[in-house]
């Protein structure tokens, strides 16, 4: 069977089913937008009139306002001529029904308001084929209707019902394609630097927000056109989506070139604790060629990669590393921690007071170890595990050592960076 006879068929069969569902354009208010560049297919089939006073339907121009459907279209920025083409009508062919359709455009100076309509396009009273609405000289920016219904055409006591197929042209209604492009970096960017891309377009009005992604994952939405980042990797592509027009919206989508990143690299290395009035060495590792801590003032060398710090309270130092394009810095605290208290002497006469060297706070460093050395430098004790049992009771060998002076070195070894604690302790008998 032929596709047209097929079509007509089935208009036929929909038309008999009981509660045909109304057409969503079936009103003024509720009329289809037509858009640039795009055809959609039409009917009529089911269509409903509002004759009354004051109501939508209530005209007479080459036609009287029954069993309607709506579209309207707004023209351009510039304004011009709109033609509207009505092709492959294919008609509800039933006894005592029209097979006829008729149309024209419409300007209401009130929306939807039949009091205030005015005819600005050819007529079209009657048509069993294709045929064509034309304005001309229209404004810009201006919102128009075409209202389509069916003739009961010879001795028809039905309006005709038709599909059709409906397209729209011309200066007033053609819009120039829209275009978005991305204005970013054109050389190579530096790690974790503040990286803004710009969206740029053209032929676009109501424009919605934009919409920003990288490697096609959404990173961020924004009203204006301009978008920070400073997480970029080598290699990412910047992407971004918009809208344009409140009607007939088109959608664009642009990526920028592949972004280079600079291999720089840095780390500062992780967070250490030092006992009050210690020392700890500071590991960062980079690629970089020139490298500078801060704060400097507890440092010995801030220009190593590697170097001492000696802080007296807990500190947040910053390593900076650069090369000839770029600088990048990572930070790490040092926590400074004053929970042992050393005494500067001890009294071991056997008397059961203040007989051991006891380091109050040295049960948090179960792995400490304290040499004792005597003015001349000889070791006189070596305690592994230094703890309040392991105590130095001032012997050496096991034999009482003279009264006086002595030196330690106490390596809390909380990790290979620290530095013993060194001072001076004096034995009293």
């Amino acid at each position: 069977m032929h596709f047209s006879a097929v079509k007509v068929l089935l208009i036929s069969f929909l038309c008999t089913i009981e509660g045909f569902a109304q057409l969503t354009n079936d009103a003024c208010a509720t009329a289809t937008p037509l858009c640039p560049g795009t055809g959609i297919t039409g009917s009529n089939i089911g269509a409903t009139a509002t004759v009354c006073p004051n109501c939508e339907d209530d005209f007479t121009f080459c036609f009287s306002g029954t069993n309607s459907i709506w579209y309207q279209f707004t023209t351009n920025v510039t304004g011009g001529n709109a033609a509207f083409t009505f092709s492959n009508l294919s008609f509800n062919l039933q006894a005592n029904r029209g097979d006829q359709l008729q149309a024209t455009i419409i300007e209401a100076a009130i929306q939807c308001d039949a009091a205030t309509y005015t005819m600005i396009s050819n007529c079209e009273a009657g048509s069993a084929g294709g045929f064509t609405l034309s304005a001309t000289g229209l404004p810009a920016n201006t919102t128009y209707y075409l209202v389509v219904n069916g003739a009961k055409n010879g001795s028809a006591t039905l309006p005709a019902e038709a599909t059709f197929d409906l397209t729209g042209s011309g200066t007033g209604f053609d819009r120039p394609p829209a275009a978005l492009s991305i204005g970013g970096p054109t050389a190579t960017v530096c790690p974790q630097t503040p990286t803004s891309f710009t969206a740029y377009l053209a032929n676009c009005t109501d424009t919605s927000d934009f919409y920003w992604s990288v490697n096609g994952v959404l990173k961020a939405v924004t009203h204006t056109s301009l978008w920070l980042t400073s997480e970029l990797q080598n290699g990412d592509v910047v992407s971004v989506m918009c809208s344009c027009f409140n009607i007939c919206p088109d959608t664009l989508n642009f990526s920028y070139p592949t972004i280079s990143v600079d291999p720089l690299t840095v780390d500062a290395g992780p967070d250490l604790t030092v006992q009050a009035g210690g020392s700890v060495q500071l590991n960062g590792t980079s690629n970089g060629t020139d490298f500078m801590w801060n704060p400097t003032q507890t440092l010995n060398t801030p220009y190593a990669i590697s170097t001492y710090a000696t802080p007296q309270e807990t500190t947040v130092y910053t390593l900076t590393a650069s090369n000839a394009n770029c600088a990048l810095s990572d930070e790490m605290t040092v926590f400074v921690s004053d929970n042992l208290t050393i005494p500067g002497s001890f009294s071991p006469n056997g008397d059961g007071h203040n007989d051991k060297w006891i380091i109050e706070g040295i049960e948090f460093y179960p792995d400490a170890q304290v040499v004792i050395y005597d003015r001349w430098g000889q070791k006189v004790a070596d305690i592994a595990g230094y703890s309040l049992t392991k105590a130095w009771d001032g012997t050496n060998k096991g034999k009482p050592v003279s009264d006086g002076v002595y030196f330690y070195s106490l390596d809390l070894r909380q990790n290979n960076n620290t530095k013993p604690l060194k001072g001076s302790i004096t034995v009293i008998r």
